[in-house]
């Protein structure tokens, strides 16, 4: 039995300390400014190690007024966006947003400390203070408690396990982007730089291809993860800012508080984001299925089109190229420091190329290809970052144990050699149970490239003698065993 015992983060560390900012003179354009600065613009889910800041310092601001971490010492944001962590390596400094801890490695692995913050970061939210801007302060981080297996070579299993588990979910992310960055590729063989007139193409006012231009209602609303049978969600513009709509970033508002007729996303809809920041004003998005539940706020439009002049998913991607975001940029209103806003008139008279419709269908037959491998491979992904929650949860319980379903997902991800050292007998009955089923998905196998792999991995086990074949009289015929 996994001996789990619980620690305050202060009981685990050798040292806590927080950042600092130099003086601006000493953080750049220095010959010996080889020490990393982090900040939290250089945080990610995807990275547990931070290996590289965007902003580096000096030599001297090492000596005066920076403050240095050692290395393995895992650098936790605790102001805004608290709860954010990731391990260094080497010698590196970081500002007053972000609070650093070396724990002791007779009690606790440093990596696995990093999965326990990740793991635990709403309850390091629940510790800060309630202010318009959220602060961690270091007396309540150490006051936080974390459960964890007591046996240090259990602790390096686990992260091994946890690490191959992340490293899947990162594949899985990187094979998406690179999708999203063919598809703009292949926008741009096929129509070339807009602005440029390839093929001497008319460049003309949007307002010669819109039908109509439709703006939603904004109502305050509540951050929620799933909406009651009584409320709507109010979108964010959050919800068009990545260019592939997202219908989870909204606020639920009350149906009763709810006086103006509304406007739900549909399938096929081009939003545009009327109002941002600088770097993200003008984004748009095109509508994957219909939301009822959902609908705009004033900040997005919906935008339809004349389709026999321009296609939404053309004008979509044309809106986006950095050539033309620099006309509807030239005139948003509002201070660069602030929301900028594009009023409907001004947006209709931007000027985009006029590509010939069949070109612009053949690109629409393209992106639909695209949307449905996408739509997998986030079915994909979706599927990893629930087992590696569920993985990490078995695992600070001491209930990690190869021959569980979800556990065995993350073998077969792997190399053979690293399903032999980690699996068990009861992970190879679970392997030879589903290949017996010889179905995809319904808990079985959830696409092709696992189910052949889990074969490879089966004629192995023969080859080793770890599966047998026997006859079995019942069923007359030849089964597997271990």
């Amino acid at each position: 039995m996994t001996e789990i015992i619980t620690k305050s983060i202060g009981s685990l560390a050798k040292r806590i300390k927080t950042g600092s900012t130099p003086k601006t003179t000493e953080i750049l354009n220095f010959e010996d400014a080889n020490y990393s600065w982090f900040t939290p613009s250089d945080f990610s889910t995807s990275k547990l190690t931070l290996k590289n800041s965007s902003r580096m310092i000096s030599e001297y601001a090492v000596s005066n007024s920076a403050t240095l971490f050692e290395p393995l010492t895992i650098l936790i944001t605790c102001i805004g966006d608290i709860g954010n962590s990731g391990i260094i390596e080497k010698e590196s400094s970081a500002n007053q947003q972000i609070t650093g801890v070396l724990v002791n490695e007779s009690i606790i692995n440093p990596y696995l400390f990093n999965y326990l913050i990740r793991h635990n970061k709403k309850v390091l939210q629940n510790k800060s203070n309630q202010a318009v801007v959220p602060i961690l302060n270091n007396k309540n981080l150490k006051e936080i408690k974390l459960s964890f297996p007591k046996d240090l070579e259990i602790q390096k299993k686990i992260v091994t396990i946890l690490d191959k588990a992340k490293s899947i979910l990162n594949k899985r992310e990187e094979t998406i982007a690179k999708y999203d960055e063919l598809l703009r590729a292949t926008f741009l063989e096929m129509f070339g730089s807009p602005m440029e007139r390839p093929n001497q193409w008319k460049i003309n006012p949007i307002n010669d291809c819109i039908e109509k231009i439709t703006a939603g209602s904004s109502y305050g609303g509540e951050n929620k993860k799933e909406l009651e049978n009584n409320e709507f969600g109010v979108l964010k513009i959050s919800a068009v800012t990545k260019g592939i709509f997202n219908p989870d970033e909204y606020k639920a508002v009350k149906r009763d508080n709810i006086k103006k007729e509304l406007v739900h996303p549909k399938k096929g809809d081009l939003l545009f984001s009327r109002a941002n920041t600088l770097e993200l004003v003008g984004a748009t998005s095109i509508v994957d299925e219909d939301y009822d539940k959902l609908f705009l706020p004033d900040k997005i439009w919906k935008i339809d089109t004349n389709e026999t002049l321009i296609k939404k998913v053309y004008l979509h991607y044309v809106l986006q190229n950095k050539d033309v975001r620099k006309s509807f940029l030239s005139i948003a209103t509002g201070s660069s420091g602030s929301m900028l806003n594009i009023s409907m008139a001004k947006f209709r008279n931007i000027r985009i190329p006029f590509p010939n419709i069949e070109l612009q269908e053949q690109f629409e037959e393209k992106y639909s290809k695209y949307i449905e491998i996408r739509r997998k491979l986030n079915l994909s992904k979706e599927y990893f970052e629930t087992l590696q929650k569920a993985l990490s949860q078995l695992a600070f319980k001491g209930d990690l144990e190869f021959g569980k379903a979800i556990d065995l997902e993350v073998l077969l991800e792997n190399d053979y050699d690293f399903f032999k050292v980690n699996s068990n007998t009861k992970s190879i009955r679970l392997l030879l149970e589903r290949l017996d089923k010889s179905e995809l998905n319904k808990n079985k196998f959830y696409e092709q490239e696992i189910y052949d792999k889990a074969k490879v991995f089966l004629f192995e086990l023969l080859k080793e003698g770890k599966v047998k074949q026997v006859f079995d009289k019942k069923t007359n015929r030849v089964k597997l065993t271990v």
